[in-house]
């Protein structure tokens, strides 16, 4: 039978009624134990006198409880991680507290963020008539995946969502007074595993937060302060450096009723994070306000929305203030809170002053401390802290761009990104504000990106609205590595008070997706979205219940919920049965051949709970090389996600085998471990590419953007295969969008323009589209075939009596509109395949394999000649995609009239027919260095 008893007691004080106030976020476990350096430290020994480890794999911290710290002059102890080398120093009577340099001999040390930590004790000669120390106590906290699982999964929480989740990282209201107001909150470590929130008051180094957070001098004395705890980006993807400030505070008063906390701290950091200030006036009934905090231990957030407002709805969806506090009531709102949101300040948007302290959750949730309560409750102790009451410490007019991500990926097709984002001023300016965007790089404007619209911005004087930016992001298939741009501001104020902010510039990295062919082809090996069933999977197990199809309605029990998936979904729920689960595989049948693959990994949606750990439950991707014989872990063990998110697992380790079988192990190690739910799984693989031998007109959708320099490669939208590189040689032509197909297919010979016998061209052909077509360009194409393909050719022309082999093939592009072309090829090879490479003046048209005689023969066949106009009077103009050296102009009857030499070898030529008779002509126009003549019939009228 399963133990629920230590569940309910460890969550007990969550679950009150929503007017309750709530207990800190519990993000980790404290043991006691009894370990002592009396005994070593009596010695007269130097050095490590003492030495011990603590470990909990896994852990995302520990801590380390001292009790009777006593040192020796110059003596120390030294924490350090094992893994990280994270290390700190105490020595003396402890711990110092405040800034008189006051120590405490019992204490929590800092966090060492290591799953594994050596305390050491070195001594010079001994104790000398002190203690030493005793350790009493150990933390190991959760890692921060495990944080927020538990607390997301019953609505009856006192710190929930009201509706969906609307809040936002901080980072999206950088530049505003929002984002500079945020900056002052701070998440607070309280002992060995309790968190919540705080927040400087005024200007000299004071923090408030919840009396249910800090509830005495020890509890103040025994608290981190995490500053600057938040993303850089505003899809939160990109953590900023934490700044820990203090690891201590003095507790100057705390209320109970009114739930509030104010501490001071050993430093002051308000120059660097800047400060908060009480509002004296209450909060009015559907004033609009926001809310930065912690919410669930994560990194800073903001409510500013909300979906959820049944009393008072703002018409733009703002928070706002739905009960008053009148009569000692607490202030409400439908804010999205979690558990560590306690002691985060409520601001007046109005003036951006604090209308009250955050401490309870459920929907309304609210705070029982109001602002001018807590002011009357502090009394002079709050009117002698400078900027505490009143004081909005408004901003100026600086200008700055707002959060924006600091890479795309681009794709190789003809379309292109956009990322729209807003340039900010915090305060109205006094004058016309005029900023220009300025763009360096090494990537070009124009080509690789553009700022739609207009480079220069006015902010008008009285104007404090963003201004919204477009920034457009082209795709190309170009093989060029990333390349990278920078937007800075300059600014013209025009006499006025705007300036610029800190955040007046970003570069941002265009990641080059593109490849050749032999780095690898992307090929989807397997996929897997479970709406026709599990035809091609197996599940096992020793539960009552296996992995099994649902949706979210089948999926979701008591405890935890599948919402957030629309579709089906392959799951297993040990929430709802309560049972054995140790042994629950989901496995793919069909072998995955990865024999010829660089790079493979497995992709697939995942929820997954596992009752924050409390009772574990481990779950790994797993292979099998021998039919499922053995199965081995492949990575680590599979994160828990409380939300539907996106995974993706390496399989290097089976890369090679031609016989890999994949699954989903899930154990729940004989506890109650909610549950896991899975969707569209895939394997995706880099490998060298194979060459496109089918006919792929009518199936391949793969195109892309051939403007400018660069060389790019056409791949088989479905299968992969390699069919052609193309470089452009010349930085001005722009061919736009553009695409290569296989036109027809085959390992023989084909008859080509009348020819006969062993006159044979390739049955292999190709075809080119371009948006654009350059007549007179500059290009290098290299077509890809199999050996078999080439060497089919020659065997056909053998078979019928001749003796091409693959050293004399021309290419031939003939367009649909316009001049064909014939130039010969080099060969080459790739991966024991044969490529053809030339060199031509343009790209569109079907392409023909042949040699040379082949593609040439019969009169009246113009090749790479353009003649105009035809009939004449007068003039008439050669114009050559390739140098000539001379013409021969003949009459109706074959007589040769005149030869013109083309000395300097040009590609243009004009010929005077003005003193001919009327009537019909031929030229002969000669091509030496390819043996290549054309005719074509002239009429003079």
């Amino acid at each position: 039978m399963k133990k629920y008893l230590f569940y309910l007691v460890s969550f007990a004080g969550l679950m009150a009624s929503s007017q309750e106030i709530s207990a800190p976020l519990k993000i980790g476990d404290e043991f006691e134990v009894n370990f002592t350096a009396n005994s070593e430290y009596n010695s007269t020994d130097s050095g490590i006198v003492y030495s011990k480890e603590f470990r909990s794999n896994g852990s995302g911290y520990i801590k380390i409880y001292f009790e009777n710290f006593d040192l020796n002059d110059n003596d120390f102890v030294r924490l350090y991680g094992a893994n990280t080398n994270e290390e700190y120093i105490y020595s003396g009577t402890g711990k110092i507290v405040n800034r008189n340099q006051h120590t405490i001999d019992n204490f929590w040390s800092r966090t060492i963020f290591d799953d594994h930590i050596i305390v050491e004790l070195h001594s010079q000669n001994g104790n000398q008539n002190h203690y030493g120390f005793d350790i009493t106590k150990v933390a190991y906290g959760y890692p921060i995946n495990k944080i927020t699982g538990a607390f997301e999964i019953n609505s009856q929480q006192l710190e929930t969502l009201c509706g969906l989740n609307d809040r936002q990282q901080a980072a999206c209201y950088d530049g505003t007074e929002i984002g500079r107001k945020s900056n002052a909150i701070c998440r607070l470590v309280i002992g060995g595993a309790s968190l919540c929130t705080g927040w400087l008051i005024g200007t000299e180094g004071h923090v408030m937060t919840n009396n249910h957070c800090i509830g005495n001098a020890v509890d103040a004395s025994n608290t981190e302060f995490w500053f600057n705890y938040r993303n850089t980006d505003c899809i939160g993807t990109v953590a900023d450096a934490t700044h820990v400030v203090a690891t201590s505070s003095t507790l100057i008063q705390t209320n109970d009723p009114l739930d509030f906390t104010l501490v001071e701290l050993p430093v002051n950091p308000t120059t660097t994070y800047g400060y908060l200030s009480l509002a004296s006036t209450p909060p009015a009934l559907g004033e609009r306000i926001y809310h930065p905090q912690h919410p669930g231990g994560v990194r800073n957030e903001i409510a500013v929305f909300t979906d959820t407002n049944p009393v008072n709805p703002d018409p733009d969806g703002y928070t706002v203030v739905t009960n008053a506090g009148a009569g000692g009531a607490r202030v409400e709102y439908y804010h999205d809170t979690a558990g560590g949101s306690s002691g985060s300040p409520v601001l007046r948007y109005s003036d951006h002053l604090v209308i009250g302290l955050h401490n309870t959750g459920g929907c309304p949730n609210g705070a029982a401390g109001r602002s001018d309560e807590i002011i009357n409750a502090l009394g002079s102790i709050i009117t002698n802290i400078d900027g505490a009451i009143d004081d909005p410490n408004p901003d100026s007019p600086r200008i700055s761009f707002s959060s924006i991500p600091i890479e795309s990926s681009e794709a190789t097709d003809c379309d292109f990104q956009e990322i729209t984002f807003n340039l900010r001023i915090a305060l109205a300016p006094s004058a016309n504000a005029d900023v220009t965007i300025n763009t360096s790089g090494t990537a070009t404007e124009g080509d690789d990106f553009e700022i739609m619209g207009s480079n220069t911005i006015t902010f008008s004087a009285g104007d404090s609205d963003d201004k919204q930016i477009t920034l457009r992001i082209y795709n190309d298939s170009f093989v060029e590595g990333n390349e990278d741009f920078t937007l800075s501001l300059s600014l013209n104020a025009n006499g006025g008070d705007a300036n610029l902010d800190q955040n007046s510039s970003f570069t941002h990295t265009i990641m080059d997706d593109d490849f050749t062919p032999d780095i690898g082809s992307e090929a989807s090996v397997m996929t897997e979205d479970f709406e026709s069933g599990l035809s091609n999977w197996s599940v096992s197990g020793n539960g009552t219940t296996n992995f099994a199809i649902g949706d979210a309605a089948a999926a979701s029990s008591d405890n935890w919920s599948a919402n957030g998936n629309i579709s089906n979904f392959i799951f297993v729920n040990d929430d709802a049965c309560n049972c054995d689960m140790s042994d629950e595989r989901l496995q793919y049948n069909s072998p995955l051949d990865l024999s010829n693959a660089n790079s493979a990994s497995l992709n697939f949606d995942i929820k997954y709970l596992d009752s924050n750990d409390q009772y574990a439950s481990d779950a790994f991707v797993q292979t099998s090389i021998d039919n499922g014989s053995t199965w081995q872990n492949v990575g680590s063990e599979i994160l828990t996600s409380s939300n539907w998110s996106s995974q993706s697992v390496d399989l290097s380790s089976v890369l090679g085998q031609s016989n890999v079988l994949i699954s989903f192990h899930y154990n729940d190690l004989g506890n109650w471990a909610y549950a896991m739910a899975l969707d569209n799984i895939s394997v995706t693989t880099l490998g060298e590419a194979t060459v496109q031998t089918e006919v792929n007109t009518s199936t391949n959708t793969n195109q892309f953007l051939l403007n400018g320099q660069g060389t790019m490669y056409a791949y088989d939208s479905i299968t992969g295969g390699i069919m052609s590189s193309l470089t452009n040689n010349n930085n001005n032509d722009y061919y736009e969008c553009s695409s290569v197909q296989v036109s027809t297919s085959g390992t023989g010979g084909m008859f080509f323009n009348g020819s006969s016998g062993s006159d044979l061209a390739m049955e292999k052909t190709y075809n080119i589209g371009v948006t654009t077509d350059n007549a007179n360009g500059d290009v290098t194409v290299t077509f890809y075939f199999t050996e078999a393909e080439i060497a089919g050719w020659e065997n056909a022309v053998s078979a019928a009596g001749g003796s091409y082999t693959r050293d004399v093939l021309y290419l031939n592009r003939k367009p649909r509109n316009g001049l064909q072309e014939i130039v010969p090829t080099t060969v080459g090879s790739y991966n024991g395949e044969v490529t053809l490479t030339a060199n031509l003046t343009s790209l569109n048209g079907d392409y023909t394999f042949a040699p040379l005689k082949v593609l040439s023969s019969g009169d009246d066949n113009l090749i790479n000649f353009s003649v105009y106009p035809n009939p004449t009077q007068d003039i008439i103009n050669i114009q050559s995609l390739l140098d000539f050296d001379s013409v021969e102009l003949y009459s109706i009857t074959g007589k040769k009239i005149n030869t013109i030499k083309n000395n300097d070898n040009m590609r243009s030529m004009q010929i005077d027919m003005s003193s001919l008779n009327i009537g019909i002509y031929f030229i002969k126009i000669q091509q030496s260095n390819n043996n290549l003549t054309s005719v074509l019939k002239i009429i003079k009228n």
